[in-house]
């Protein structure tokens, strides 16, 4: 049998995380980047499955590793954010996640990170805040923003929120 070629192996590990088969996508990322460990889309889509099976700290590494290929890239940039936070590093990754959004300020993902980031962390004015930037940033998701807003408005002081 052949040798797949890394534009089959990437296909194939994108598909794999489409239907959140992310153990297979992260096993096919892992093979295409022994081939070529620089290929900026096998670290986009492995930083991607491995934060989906909450491995959080080689997702992160994924992350920092698209960000040495393309310094500033927003996706990269919001990946890290997210892991950083999920590691207990709140402060870093919103910092990552402004960055992402000043990288690509016409895009919705980093704001709603964002406000799901502040949000986790009982940050809930600062939540509003971020998905109050997207709307205005983004008009096409302002509804979606809302909808978000709503719930944190909802969930009541961090005092008051259940844990």
């Amino acid at each position: 049998m052949s040798e797949r070629s890394r534009d089959e192996l990437l296909g194939l590990a994108t598909q794999a995380a489409q239907q959140r088969r992310f153990a297979e996508a992260a096993a096919l990322v892992d093979e295409l980047l022994a081939r070529e460990p620089s290929h900026l889309g096998a670290h986009d889509l492995g930083g991607f499955v491995r934060f989906f099976l909450g491995e959080y700290a080689a997702a992160e590494t994924h992350c920092r590793a698209a960000l040495a290929l393309r310094p500033g890239h927003p996706y990269a940039l919001k990946g890290l954010g997210l892991c950083l936070a999920r590691q207990g590093h709140v402060d870093q990754g919103v910092a990552s996640l402004e960055q992402a959004i000043a990288a690509r300020p016409d895009w919705f993902d980093p704001y709603w990170d964002l406000a799901v980031t502040l949000f986790d962390a009982r940050r809930n004015t600062e939540a509003l805040a971020a998905l109050e930037r997207g709307a205005r940033a983004v008009p096409a998701q302002a509804q979606r923003a809302a909808q978000f807003a709503a719930r944190i408005r909802g969930a009541g002081t961090p005092a008051t929120r259940a844990p």
